[in-house]
């Protein structure tokens, strides 16, 4: 007796072979979307959102200078956006980038350039400028923005601003 092969499992054996070709190509496209090309769809939906991100830094001498955007359209409250920007550095919480506290601790002072998108910085001028630093007697001794925040000013456009970090 001759054992005859059944059409139907050799059609379906190439039935199986292109839908999983198809299904990984699928796979491979949305990937490619969300992960590449598609990379625009996250960062417009993060540029959109109201919380502040740092995108540049950097330290000399443990003062901190960054950049950091606003992602919004306009500030309200400087000084509230002012108090929550230093609280972020105090934390070290910010989405984009880490402050290396590692070998030299938390930096002394905070020098803060603020703009309202990513796209306008080094395009366009800060909306303001953040400082925060130690108060005038207290220049001498060592301090950090972590530990000693009893001893440091917030200026916003060199206009002192309360801070209430205590």
């Amino acid at each position: 007796m001759k054992i005859q092969k059944n059409v139907d499992n050799v059609r379906c054996g190439g039935k199986r072979k292109i839908r999983v070709l198809l299904a990984a190509a699928a796979v491979a496209v949305m990937l490619f979307l969300l992960l590449g090309e598609g990379g625009w769809f996250w960062q417009r939906s993060f540029s959109d959102c109201g919380v502040p991100d740092a995108v540049s830094s950097r330290t000399v001498n443990r003062e901190c200078y960054l950049d950091v955007v606003a992602n919004s359209d306009r500030i309200e409250d400087e000084a509230e956006f002012a108090r929550t920007v230093v609280q972020m550095c105090r934390d070290n919480s910010f989405h984009s980038i880490r402050l290396s506290t590692d070998r030299g601790g938390y930096p002394y002072s905070l020098e803060i350039k603020v703009y309202l998108r990513r796209a306008d910085v080094n395009t366009a001028r800060p909306v303001f400028m953040i400082r925060y630093e130690p108060a005038e007697g207290m220049r001498r001794e060592p301090h950090n923005i972590k530990d000693d925040v009893e001893k440091y000013k917030l200026y916003v456009d060199d206009k002192e601003i309360p801070c209430y970090y205590y």
